[in-house]
């Protein structure tokens, strides 16, 4: 099963999903994916994941320079990461949990995280992610009644794993 948050304000969903992480990995969890890393930003729309459980911080953006209107997304560094991330799938154990930052406008579009999810859910590890407003027809599209929209509050996100993980 797949479980969503959806929040509102820029950055909050980010931070549970990084907040939850954290917490899983000190409770001796788990958790193989990627959250949104802190890091000071150099430039506009800079993005970097923190991949888990190993904790290494990756680059996802590249700088086009002041003014620039396009997206500062580097779609080869992200399916880098998903190639990653994917890996580490491969080599986890049963009771494993996947969190992912987000469906975002890659997923939408039929690449980024997609496989991941696949992959996730065909060998039956439960799923955490975000989705934003604007890409949420799609996810629900893409997850065919298989997710479940959870509160943004940590204390729902460990009931969802508790009920999958039983």
């Amino acid at each position: 099963m797949i479980g969503f948050i959806t929040c509102q304000e820029r950055g909050a969903a980010d931070k549970l999903l990084a907040q939850l992480a954290d917490r899983l990995l000190s409770q001796g969890r788990d958790v193989i994916g990627m959250v949104r890393a802190e890091v000071p930003q150099r430039f506009e729309c800079e993005m970097h994941l923190r991949l888990l459980p190993e904790g290494e911080t990756r680059t996802i953006s590249q700088d086009l320079g002041q003014g620039a209107g396009a997206c500062s997304l580097d779609a080869g560094a992200l399916e880098e990461v998903v190639a990653q991330v994917g890996h580490a799938l491969e080599m986890a154990q049963p009771g494993a949990i996947v969190i992912l930052n987000k469906f975002g406008k890659q997923e939408a579009a039929g690449r980024g995280c997609r496989d991941l999810i696949a992959q996730a859910m065909a060998s039956d590890y439960p799923v955490l992610l975000s989705v934003p407003p604007e890409t949420r027809a799609d996810f629900m599209t893409f997850a065919d009644g298989m997710a479940e929209e959870i509160v943004p509050e940590i204390q729902a996100l460990e009931a969802f794993l508790s009920r999958e993980s039983a």
